[in-house]
């Protein structure tokens, strides 16, 4: 059985997050830029026409969608009925000699 990888500090955590957020900013992002540039292109962004299966796939998923959708917003609650669920942060323990 292979041993669980040590957990990194908050702190840790938190500076590589904002570094890599900044990193983000700061480099170009050029296949992002490429894309867009190749969405707008007229002749390189074209796609596909969808196959009439395709289509009448879609067609189908998106009436399934409806359906569900419409019976759970048609589902009436009594009033003060409980709640499915509820969230209840938990906090962790703490190791000793950890500050």
């Amino acid at each position: 059985m292979s041993k669980p990888t040590p957990r990194m500090k908050r702190r840790r955590f938190v500076t590589l997050a904002a570094l890599s957020g900044a990193a983000l900013l700061t480099s170009p992002l050029s296949r992002a830029m490429a894309a867009v540039e190749r969405a707008r292109s007229p002749v390189e962004g074209r796609r596909r026409a969808a196959s009439p299966a395709i289509r009448k796939e879609i067609a189908t998923q998106e009436k399934s969608l409806r359906d569900q959708l419409k019976v759970i917003r048609g589902y009436d609650l009594p009033p003060g009925s409980p709640m499915a669920f509820a969230f209840e942060p938990r906090i962790a323990a703490r190791k000793r000699g950890e500050s």
